[in-house]
């Protein structure tokens, strides 16, 4: 029986099926939100089919264990960070269908369970093995970052103490009609007016530190130092630049900030290398340089005059030459604007012929030299001749005047002249970087994807989580709005990729965390601290991990580069002496 277990776990179809019913569920999950009506036809299919998923997540777990058992042996169900995740995503799924067969439509009371639903993107991951190895070599990497991680630590544990040292109990202001009279909360609270404490204050430790977490992202730092130079004392109104010296407070922390984080990035990105020299194996660059090498002596049986035109095409001289053609030509056309003088559009158009029979003539001289093949072996010499292509088709219709013959007007390929800007992308320095950078786009796309996933659970979670708050004239919302929100899973989507920005997502978290109404319409089902977890380690995790990754890939490819190109041209040097 296990043996046929093994046969079914580890079969091919198996796991393409398993597959499936992942990208399935997670379809199913974006269709979540919290406008489905219950009793519904929309809410009876999502549930049957959620349960139906966790019936076949079981059966796989259940499978799997047979085969590897579950705690003893070396290769066994819990040995595996991934199975145990999936186990967990399992059990949780279990209980939760357990408690809505016992209470129905109680799922509200205990909500927290259906949140791991949310987490079965991540068995994408598992089967996917370049995206494995990056994950895994980003948890590698989070061991070596212990020192950077405690010092981050300290920072904000030591600003967030000096914070409540120097703001505690003054955050609070009076909120009414008029308020330029009002010196304390006794006169704020006889006016009858509110006496409010805003978003973010200094009077806990957690509050400190969701604060100066706010500060440490960049965004809405700048509103928190306005509020502590106005600070005047506990149950005291605000006053304009009332202590100008809190400057150095905030002044220090942002100075900080900068090389702190600078420090983090850098750990990051050299641990994060490490961890993928371990995993991958090095390239063997021979093929390459053989490649190349041969590249380089194709032209040993050309004629005199043809190895004289293939010396001006390779000459540095003509690249300089065509580089400042190029950006004058740009230049030129940087001079035009609306309602041109005649004269102007007439030099213009001078411009333009002579460029243009400039660019033919010199693709005549390479097609020459490196001959009609070879020459178009190269992405570059391609996007060269369609530029050349438009212009002459551009001068002949505009001097023919056929525009009124054809629904395209001539000025149109006007625009495609800015194209001629990559002409100055081919110099050897830049392409040794756009390169690098080509090279670096499956480790890019790897963790873009990773990205992608990041993104989908965090959306789903969002429109779990906040869903339900509303946003109205006499509730009004400070980063919440109709095309800001969590109301469904593509709005989420656009929400969350916002925040990844750090467009203003301090004014989204504080709606989020804002008290609810008497009638108690609008707010979120779950505690106030899940909405600062929730932004922190997203910003956390896609703002300052994410997205430097994707620089640390390309560094690693730009070394890569050059590297084998020092080698190859050191070889060849050896080789022609």
């Amino acid at each position: 029986f296990r043996q046929f277990c093994k046969n079914l776990v580890f079969h091919k179809n198996f796991e393409v099926a398993i597959l499936i019913c992942i990208i399935i569920n997670c379809i199913t999950i974006a269709l979540e939100r919290p406008a489905i009506q219950p009793g519904s036809l929309e809410r009876r299919i999502l549930d049957r089919s959620s349960n139906f998923f966790s019936f076949v997540f079981l059966v796989e777990m259940l499978l799997k264990v047979t085969v590897l058992g579950l705690v003893f042996g070396k290769e066994s169900y819990c040995r595996s960070l991934w199975n145990i995740m999936s186990g967990f995503l399992v059990v949780t799924s279990g209980v939760d269908i357990a408690i809505l067969l016992v209470t129905p439509g109680k799922r509200s009371s205990l909500g927290i369970l259906y949140i791991p639903h949310v987490l079965r993107p991540l068995r994408m991951v598992e089967r996917t093995p370049k995206l494995r190895l990056t994950v895994e070599a980003l948890l590698r990497s989070v061991k070596p970052m212990g020192n950077i991680i405690v010092i981050c630590g300290l920072f904000f544990f030591f600003y967030s103490i000096l914070g409540m040292q120097l703001f505690k109990g003054k955050f609070y202001h009076c909120v009414g009609g008029n308020v330029t009279t009002i010196t304390n909360k006794s006169d704020c609270l006889s006016a009858n007016y509110s006496w409010v404490l805003k978003e973010y204050n200094f009077d806990n430790l957690i509050q400190a530190i969701i604060s100066v977490f706010v500060m440490y992202s960049m965004d809405g730092w700048v509103n928190l130092m306005y509020d502590g130079l106005d600070a005047v004392g506990v149950d005291q109104q605000p006053v304009a630049d009332y202590n100008l010296w809190m400057l150095l407070y905030f002044i220090s922390f942002i100075l900080m900030s900068f090389i702190l984080l600078d420090m983090f990035i850098g750990v990051m990105v050299e641990t994060f290398h490490k961890c993928q020299l371990e995993q991958r194996k090095a390239n063997d660059p021979e093929s390459e340089q053989q490649n190349e090498t041969e590249e380089l002596t194709y032209f040993h049986h050309y004629s005199p005059l043809r190895l004289k035109i293939h010396s001006i095409c390779t000459n540095k001289a003509l690249e300089y030459f065509m580089s400042a053609v190029i950006l004058l030509s740009v230049l030129m056309m940087g001079a035009e604007h609306y309602e041109n003088p005649g004269y102007i559009k007439e030099l213009l158009d001078w411009v333009f012929y002579i460029l243009t029979i400039v660019l033919v003539f010199e693709i005549l001289l390479k097609f020459i030299a490196f001959g009609f093949m070879r020459f178009l072996k190269i992405g570059w010499n391609v996007l060269d001749i369609v530029v050349v292509l438009v212009s002459v088709i551009s001068i002949i219709l505009t001097e023919l005047k056929v525009s009124v013959k054809i629904l395209i007007n001539p000025s149109i390929f006007r625009v495609v002249r800015i194209l001629r800007l990559t002409k100055v992308l081919k110099s050897t320095k830049i392409k040794v970087l756009l390169r690098s950078i080509v090279k670096t786009l499956s480790q890019a796309g790897n963790i873009g994807l990773l990205s992608m996933f990041f993104f989908f659970i965090y959306a789903a979670l969002g429109v779990e989580l906040f869903g339900k708050l509303e946003c109205s004239p006499d509730f009004p919302c400070l980063g919440l709005h109709r095309h800001t929100n969590f109301e469904n899973f593509g709005v989420a989507l656009l929400t969350l990729y916002k925040v990844s920005t750090g467009d203003n997502w301090n004014g989204i978290l504080k709606d989020t965390m804002r008290e609810c109404r008497s009638d108690n319409r609008g707010c979120s089902s779950y505690p106030s601290w899940v909405s600062p977890i929730f932004f922190a380690s997203f910003v956390i995790t896609v703002q300052f991990v994410l997205v430097n990754l994707v620089v640390s890939a390309v560094i690693q490819g730009l070394e890569d580069s050059t590297q084998v190109k020092l080698q190859f041209m050191y070889q060849y040097k050896l080789e022609k002496s």
